[in-house]
């Protein structure tokens, strides 16, 4: 069984910035610009630890928002 956000999309925020997150591969993505987080999705769990997160570049950030919302 894979991770389903769609059904906790509402739920569904960022520690950090409590911005909603997207979904990007094997990624959580955060969508505020300003915090630009990454957590990884391991075997259908998010890790959503602060401290095990990745900042993306804005051009990384820029192209996961564009494929989520590509997506939709």
């Amino acid at each position: 069984m894979s991770f389903d956000a769609a059904s906790i999309a509402d739920l569904w925020r960022c520690p950090k910035s409590h911005s909603p997150l997207v979904v990007d591969g094997d990624f959580a993505v955060c969508s505020n610009p300003d915090c630009r987080l990454k957590y990884e999705i391991r075997d259908s769990i998010p890790v959503m630890l602060i401290d095990e997160a990745q900042t993306l570049s804005v051009e990384e950030w820029s192209a996961a928002i564009a494929r989520n919302s590509a997506a939709k």
